[in-house]
């Protein structure tokens, strides 16, 4: 059975479990290390800013497989100075795709995809106006073109 959430207090453990799974994944590919030494003060880390931030500035939708997290994406607020467009009835929220991660046995079935439109579905009762995101990964970017995202602009960075 497959069920869609958006995710309360409840599923906090579910999401802490996902992030770290996603991020070891992610940095021991990137870097060739194990990270899971981490794994631990991670997962504090991120249960206490989940703890502070869900459903008050990130809603984080997750797919259940047979009553087990098997996917997750979250859209973050994002708080900046107000825009002069807000002066003429555009007062929409600004919003972020963070946290998309699918179980390795559950990828290429179509749930980031149906997790996705409702996680926007969503945002957009929430009065989100605009959704951005950044992905390095082909496969996500194909995706988020199919969910309606489009490419507009190169990003620059600096590390300090």
């Amino acid at each position: 059975m497959k069920d869609i959430v958006i995710a309360s207090e409840e599923q906090l453990e579910d999401i802490v479990s996902l992030r770290i799974e996603m991020q070891l994944e992610d940095w021991n590919t990137t870097l060739n290390q194990d990270f899971s030494y981490y794994a631990e003060p991670f997962a504090e880390i991120t249960r206490k800013h989940i703890q502070d931030k869900l459903n008050r500035s990130i809603y984080f939708a997750l797919l259940y497989l047979d009553g087990e997290a098997a996917a997750m994406c979250a859209i973050e607020e994002l708080s900046e100075l107000p825009q002069i467009t807000m002066c003429v009835g555009s007062k929409g929220k600004h919003g972020r795709l963070v946290s998309a991660y699918t179980k390795p046995k559950a990828r290429g079935q179509g749930y980031q995809q149906e997790l996705t439109a409702f996680l926007l579905h969503y945002a957009k009762e929430k009065d989100f106006m605009d959704v951005t995101l950044t992905t390095n990964t082909p496969q996500a970017a194909h995706v988020y073109e199919k969910s309606g995202f489009h490419q507009t602009s190169s990003k620059y960075y600096i590390h300090l």
